[in-house]
């Protein structure tokens, strides 16, 4: 009954004029066993059975590399007599060989496009069996790291996915279509039947008569205008729906087509949209999908994403080193989204290699035709960080400009070159010959900058926007809950064991702590990176690495949103849209940390790259944590065109008022749009008296076992012991840099009454750099359980280190408190550490200091030896 109600089917699209589809998906004959097409040999259980977790990704229950075979039989109707007939394989992983009947028809190599065969002769009206191989050996050198074939993400998985079918057409058809500009269709007409015919291709009230049309032509063909169409447009998802008519020789066929209007340009060192400037915000999409290990080919499955990234501000995806199917284009159009696509390739060997720049070549021309006519397509690349021969390079973007005029084109996502090509249209830089585009460790060598920066300078001189390169990549620890997630192919064997360490160190119970504390701060860095590239005057955009988790290249955690696109909780998307957003107020000022003598000082401006300009008024606000103004003003007369940095107003807000340490918001808005930065402000004076019953000391010298045996009260500053700390979190991935020291912030209690006079938030944040740059944590490791330290220092999780800053036990009789942080030196120039060191003495100086952990002087000398990590 299901086969007989398709064949009707078929039969009723042919009479129609429109392509008839035999659906191929359901169960296949497979290697002495049955499989579920579409899908993969993993989801099969096919392969060999891996145990153990992987060394710095996902691990697959089944692997498997090497040729497999599907078959089926298939009943081929009689109305598909004489017609031209294709086989059509969505997604393959990766090479594919057809036989149908024990003929064989060929390969396909494409890992971006579908594998398409001609099979009009082989398959005439009766019963035919079809065997597909799918081979997903490594047979090309794109790059073992590419994200279309690496294991760090999608897997180098087998199978088909997608549409698996067989489509007929009439003998004379519509192969393809490519609309241009202003209603121009390149159309390529076909001809099985053998011989010349006259014919006619026609849309609305437009025609074209195409005379002695042979095997093949091509002709270029105007489609009728539409007064009342609109744009397509990041914030209008408009499409048009068409229709291509060819009739010859008594056959008819209807060819639909979807396109945008829009023109994609660049002026001025930015990218125009209809003219409209516009910057790119985008994230990196890296084919991570763990529960099948391949990406969707669904079109609610993209819809979902773009959603996402839209509500935090993002109007860009950057596919990285592959090309998604065809629903996330389809998706992306209506969404008014903007894809930059690259080949499947991440390689140093490009243009050196024979087999390889041919297969981009191809490669190359393939996507331009399947996809071309989607206006999300805006920007393409050949791959990523690509090395070799740059002159290739420039010669395969020229050839595809010559051919495409619908988008733009650059050679790679660069980080070598440091240059744009010679016919790159626009530029995606980590750094350019003028420096870093992105909030690197450099700034903090000396003291922690404020806002005033942009890349300006460092940008200067290329003519064509730049585009900063992988923005962030700032690390946050797990959340094992997520664990429960991967309840497909992907499993999470590595997060287990890091939780497994975890809990043996006997900090299970603070792992969401962890991750909140890490991440926020994480994301505080992330607003700086972000922001510097909205204050730079005409620049082309950002791409973010990244919004949600990468799960590979050592468990890179450094999203917003997990792996599965769901929040962690750190932001919401409102306070993301207010740094990354189309509209975003900016300030400008010197540094986070002030004193009470000091008049807080900042320029502020807005960007505005949303979809009209603005008008009205600009306030600011300075306010305390009770929400108590410090300072406000308001500009009331603004106008920002789109595209543009608007100044606003200076802010200039006395300090003296506040005689307490403070943690201040300086908010600023226009329009409904708003935008706020921390900022900390110390006394200018604060003395710092030894209280008599306190023994401070820098060693745990005879003097110090002393005083804590007759049941004193010892500050023991000792920061040369355990290992090194920094202000910043783990870059991108311990295991993948392992050169960096591996932690990732502090987590406390702000309640705590040791803290009392130290406002901080229970992560780190701006100001913790003073304290925590170039210093040391004491490590814990095999001291009591119960021990927790006053300030903890977040340890990454390939470690799981037991780490503090200031800790407090009982010793003996008496009381001890340790900071591995530096409260001693230039504490005239260093108020924050000033304002800690006095804290610590007022706390220990009260009845809240009772430690009830028990050390050892043994377990003691243990805390205070120099460790390495």
């Amino acid at each position: 009954m299901r086969r007989a109600s398709i064949l009707l089917i078929v039969a009723a699209a042919l009479a129609r004029g429109q392509a008839a589809r035999l659906d191929l998906s359901g169960e296949w004959d497979f290697e002495g066993g049955k499989i579920f097409l579409p899908g993969s040999t993993d989801q099969a259980g096919y392969g060999k059975k891996t145990m153990g977790p992987e060394k710095g990704w996902l691990s697959r229950p089944y692997t498997f590399e090497g040729a497999v075979h599907f078959e089926r039989s298939i009943l081929i109707p009689e109305t598909w007599r004489g017609q031209h007939i294709s086989l059509f394989l969505e997604r393959v992983h990766w090479q594919s060989t057809l036989e149908i009947d024990g003929q064989p028809l060929g390969t396909r190599n494409s890992l971006s496009t579908p594998h398409i065969y001609e099979v009009s002769l082989a398959l005439t009206p009766g019963p035919h069996k079809l065997r597909i191989e799918v081979d997903n050996t490594y047979k090309i050198d794109v790059g073992r790291d590419a994200h279309s074939v690496g294991e760090h993400t999608q897997t180098n998985w087998n199978g088909i996915i997608g549409r698996i079918e067989l489509l007929a057409t009439p003998p004379i058809w519509i192969d393809d279509a490519q609309v241009y500009p202003q209603g121009r269709v390149e159309v390529t007409l076909r001809n099985i039947t053998g011989h010349p015919v006259d014919a006619e291709l026609r849309s609305g009230n437009s025609f074209l008569k195409v005379a002695a049309l042979d095997a093949e032509r091509k002709v270029a063909f105007t489609l009728p205008p539409d007064p009342g169409a609109r744009k397509w447009d990041e914030y209008d998802g408009s499409l048009q729906n068409r229709e291509l008519i060819l009739t010859a020789n008594g056959t008819t066929h209807r060819y639909p087509l979807t396109f945008g209007l829009r023109d994609f340009s660049t002026a001025s060192g930015q990218f125009r949209l209809n003219g409209r400037p516009l910057l790119l915000r985008a994230t990196l999409e890296c084919s991570i999908f763990p529960l099948t290990g391949y990406p969707p080919t669904t079109e609610p499955a993209w819809d979902r994403l773009f959603r996402i990234a839209r509500e935090h501000g993002l109007n860009s995806f950057r596919f990285h080193s592959w090309c998604p199917p065809e629903a996330a284009f389809a998706a992306a159009d209506r969404a008014g989204f903007l894809l930059y696509v690259e080949l499947p390739v991440w390689s140093a060997k490009v243009g050196l290699d024979e087999k390889l720049d041919g297969f981009m070549r191809q490669e190359g021309f393939r996507i331009l035709r399947t996809y071309g006519n989607h206006p999300s397509f805006v920007t393409m690349g050949l791959g990523n960080e690509l090395r070799g021969d740059f002159k290739f390079m420039d010669n395969l973007v020229g050839e595809f400009i010559q051919s495409d005029p619908r988008r733009l084109f650059t050679f790679s996502a660069d980080y070598v070159r440091l240059a744009p090509g010679e016919t790159s249209e626009f530029y995606i830089a980590q750094r350019t010959k003028g420096g870093y585009l992105r909030v690197h460790g450099d700034r903090w060598d000396k003291a922690p900058t404020g806002t005033d920066l942009d890349y300006s300078k460092k940008i200067e001189g290329i003519s064509v926007p730049v585009v900063a390169h992988e923005l962030g990549q700032w690390v946050t620890y797990p959340d094992y809950r997520e664990i429960a997630k991967y309840t497909g192919v992907l499993k999470p064997r590595n997060l287990e064991a890091f939780r497994a360490k975890l809990e043996s160190q006997g900090m299970l119970d603070q792992a969401e702590a962890f991750q909140r504390a890490s991440g926020r701060f994480a994301w505080q860095l992330y607003k700086e990176d972000l922001e510097a590239v909205l204050r730079t005057p005409n620049i082309g955009g950002y791409q973010l690495l990244q919004l949600q988790d990468f799960p590979g290249q050592g468990e890179a955690l450094i999203g917003l949103l997990d792996s599965f696109w769901d929040s962690k909780g750190l932001l919401t998307p409102q306070q993301m849209n207010s740094f990354a957003g189309p509209v975003v107020p900016l300030a400008r000022f010197s540094k986070f940390v002030w004193t009470n003598d000091e008049t807080f000082i900042a320029k502020t401006e807005i960007a505005n790259y949303g979809k009209r300009p603005l008008a009205g008024a600009a306030h600011w606000t300075l306010t305390d944590e009770a929400g108590q103004s410090i300072g406000t003003g308001t500009l009331p007369a603004v106008k920002a065109p789109v595209g543009e940095l608007t100044p606003l107003m200076e802010i200039r807000a006395p300090l003296t008022a506040l005689r307490r340490a403070a943690r201040l918001k300086l908010t600023v808005s226009l329009s409904g749009y708003q935008n706020d930065w921390d900022i900390w402000v110390y006394p200018k004076q604060l003395e710092t008296p030894k209280p008599a019953e306190v023994m401070i000391t820098s060693t745990f010298d005879e003097a110090a076992r002393q005083a804590l045996q007759r049941g004193g009260r010892v500050l023991l500053l000792a920061k040369s012991a355990g290992l090194p700390m920094s202000f910043q979190p783990v870059f991108w991935s311990l295991s993948w840099f392992p050169k960096q020291p591996g932690t990732m912030g502090i987590l406390c209690d702000p309640a705590h009454p040791a803290l009392s006079g130290f406002p901080n938030e229970g992560h780190s944040n701006w100001q913790w750099w003073e304290l925590t740059h170039d210093a040391r944590a004491f490590v814990l490791d095999g001291q009591p359980l119960g021990l927790r330290p006053v300030v903890q220092v977040i340890d990454d999780y390939h470690r799981n280190h037991r780490l503090g800053a200031v800790v407090e036990a009982a010793v003996g009789k008496g009381k001890l408190l340790a900071v591995s942080l530096d409260l001693e030196t230039d504490l005239d120039h260093r108020p924050v550490a000033r304002q800690l060191h006095r804290a610590l003495l007022d706390y220990m100086s009260s009845s809240a200091f009772t430690p009830t952990v028990e050390l050892t002087p043994v377990q003691l000398e243990q805390i205070l030896k120099p460790a390495n990590p």
